[in-house]
C-alpha cells in the first residue's frame, strides 16, 4: 500500500495536477461503440493533494456478452446477471469522473467514447476534451525515436549535439545499424527487412485501429487474438474471421479479413497441389 501511495504522489508531483486524475479501464460486451455496453469498470482517482479512491465494479449490461469479449476478459453472463445496471450506478460514476483528467491505455479510442454513450443512455451528457486526456498508448507511439539524433541517443546512449555533416551522419547511422543488428536478431534476416520496408507508413492497417503493422504483417489489435498475425489466424481459426465478416465491422476491416482468408485458401490449394505432385 505504501508503494502505491508513493506512486500516486509521484503522479501528482510530475503532472502538477490542478484537478483530480481518474486512471481507469473498461471491459465490455463487445467492441462496437454504438451497441455494446460496459460490464466492468475499474478506476483509481487521484486528487491534487494525493488523496486516492479506487473501485472495481461489475455492471449488468442487460444484454448478452459476446463470446469473443468473454474470451478477452473472462466475464461470463452468469457473473453479472444479479449486478446493478449502469443506470443504477450512473450518478456514482458521474461523481467520480466529472470534471477530471482521464488516463489509461487506448481510452481516447474506446473507453471514453463508450463511457460517454452509457451516460447518454441515462440522459447525462458526459463531456470531455482531448486536453483532459492522458492516453498511455498514444504517448508511447509519439515518443518512439523518429530523428537521427534521438535514435542515436536511444540505441547508443550518447548525445548527438555536434554540427551535422553528411559524413558524420553516415558514421552515426552505421553505429545505430550495428546496435540494431546486435539487439534484434530478426533484423539480420533480409526477408524480414524487406517486409518492414514494404509495409505502409501508418502503423495501423485500418482506420478503426483493429489491426496494426508488425514486421510487415497485419496483426490483431483486439480480441483473444490480440498481437497475433492475421495470416496465422486465417489458417488456424478461419471461423473467427468468418464471424468477423458477419459481425458489425466496417467495409475496410471486412476487406482486410477477406483478403487474409483468400490468401490462406490460395496457399492451402498450392500446398495441396505440391503434395499431390510428390
Amino acid at each position: 500500500m505504501i508503494l502505491k501511495t508513493n506512486l500516486y504522489k509521484k503522479i501528482v508531483k510530475l503532472l502538477k495536477l490542478d484537478k483530480p486524475l481518474v486512471i481507469f479501464d473498461l471491459e465490455a460486451t463487445g467492441l462496437n461503440l454504438h451497441s455494446d455496453k460496459i460490464v466492468e469498470l475499474a478506476y483509481i482517482k487521484v486528487w491534487p493533494n494525493s488523496r486516492t479512491k479506487e473501485d472495481d465494479m461489475l455492471i449488468n449490461p442487460e444484454m448478452k456478452i459476446g463470446r469473443e469479449a468473454i474470451a478477452i476478459h473472462g466475464i461470463r453472463n452468469r457473473y453479472i446477471k444479479d449486478k446493478p445496471a449502469f443506470r443504477d450506478k450512473a450518478q456514482e460514476i458521474w461523481d467520480v469522473f466529472n470534471d477530471s483528467y482521464y488516463a489509461g491505455f487506448n481510452i481516447i479510442n474506446f473507453d471514453l467514447p463508450l463511457l460517454r454513450r452509457e451516460f447518454i443512455r441515462c440522459g447525462m451528457d458526459f463531456e470531455y476534451s482531448t486536453k483532459q486526456i492522458i492516453d498511455t498508448r498514444e504517448l508511447f507511439l509519439k515518443m518512439v525515436p523518429r530523428t537521427l539524433s534521438s535514435t542515436y541517443e536511444y540505441y547508443c546512449n550518447k548525445d548527438f549535439k555536434q554540427w551535422h555533416t553528411a559524413l558524420i551522419d553516415t558514421e552515426v547511422s552505421a553505429e545505430i545499424l550495428v546496435k540494431q543488428l546486435e539487439r534484434y536478431r530478426e533484423c539480420r534476416d533480409w526477408e524480414f527487412i524487406n517486409k518492414i520496408h514494404a509495409a505502409e507508413e501508418s502503423e495501423h492497417v485500418d482506420g478503426t485501429q483493429k489491426f496494426y503493422w508488425l514486421r510487415g504483417e497485419a496483426y490483431f489489435a483486439f480480441s483473444k487474438y490480440r498481437d497475433q498475425a492475421l495470416k496465422e489466424i486465417a489458417r488456424e481459426d478461419p471461423d473467427f474471421l468468418e464471424w468477423m465478416l458477419k459481425a458489425d465491422f466496417n467495409k475496410e476491416i471486412k476487406s482486410i479479413v477477406e483478403k487474409a482468408l483468400s490468401d490462406s485458401v490460395d496457399k492451402k490449394f498450392l500446398i495441396g497441389k505440391n503434395i499431390l505432385k510428390k
